[in-house]
């Protein structure tokens, strides 16, 4: 993982910590507003507020392993698949409500309270979400922690990219030039050509260059990868080049754009389960390397 995500990851842990919170207060708030600003001798508030956690926990922890807090977030009609989350993961929480306390009581059951419960928390949720992706494409239209990108490629690949990443908001990509392989483009829509494969190194260091996205020159992906390696630098390339360093390989999504992402690891002796389960994390959390 190179060292430019961590300002995204840590604002997605506060947003993780933020709804946890959120989402719980949103039971409590429905617990008072049905049974009144008082402590019911009915309906007593201890064990639903035990019952209350695990259900937060539920939601919470089915968010979390659906990558509803993936880096960047969904765009465009994906933010449809977020909401979809956001209501599914309440379900459960609600249901395991429903199962562990309510079909344990004979005095009181509540319908309206378990509605109370599960639209306050979808509407932290949403609200929650739109103020953390505000957030992050701030950060994106500052070009802060952003990846300094060079594109590999002068073709419509190259130039579809490009446009998808400047016009995503959340991305977290900045494109500072494309290289010409075989030096025959002229003009590169979206982007400036810096040169051909041999001005790779010097553009890299000028531009202090942080990932590269491979869209041509196919045959030169076995040079990049050690370069890119060599360098330190994230490389992405086009899926045509499936196949090679499988083992390596990961999918990821650019500015809605899928792409395969190469991803060097050789972790050893007692590092080795402790960055393999960060990994996990990373990957199932965050979608990211």
């Amino acid at each position: 993982m190179i060292l430019m995500s961590r300002l995204w990851i840590y604002l997605r842990l506060i947003h993780i910590i933020v709804d946890l919170l959120g989402l719980y207060a949103s039971f409590v708030l429905a617990y008072f507003v049905r049974v009144g600003w008082i402590f019911s001798t009915d309906f007593p508030f201890a064990p639903f507020a035990w019952v209350a956690t695990l259900s937060v926990i539920i939601w919470s922890g089915f968010l979390l392993l659906t990558k509803y807090y993936r880096i960047p977030p969904r765009s465009g009609q994906r933010v449809a698949f977020d909401i979809f989350l956001a209501l599914l993961g309440g379900a459960l929480g609600i249901g395991i409500l429903i199962v562990t306390y309510f079909f344990k009581s004979e005095l009181f059951f509540s319908r309206l309270l378990n509605i109370y419960a599960f639209g306050f928390g979808f509407i932290w949720l949403m609200i929650s979400q739109f103020v953390f992706r505000r957030i992050l494409a701030s950060i994106k239209k500052q070009e802060k922690q952003v990846y300094r990108t060079l594109i590999v490629g002068a073709n419509r690949v190259a130039e579809k990219i490009i446009t998808a990443i400047c016009k995503n908001p959340y991305a977290p990509y900045k494109i500072v030039g494309v290289i010409d392989p075989y030096g025959l483009a002229k003009k590169v829509q979206g982007s400036q050509i810096m040169g051909k494969l041999d001005k790779l190194e010097t553009v890299c260091e000028r531009e202090k260059i942080t990932a590269l996205i491979q869209c041509d020159a196919f045959e030169h992906t076995l040079n990049l990868i050690s370069f890119c390696e060599e360098k330190n630098i994230k490389f992405q390339f086009d899926p045509a080049l499936r196949g090679i360093f499988e083992e390596n390989l990961r999918i990821r999504e650019v500015a809605g754009q899928t792409m395969i992402s190469f991803v060097q690891r050789d972790y050893t002796g007692s590092k080795k389960m402790k960055f393999c389960f960060i990994d996990f994390i990373l990957r199932q959390v965050f979608d990211v390397d």
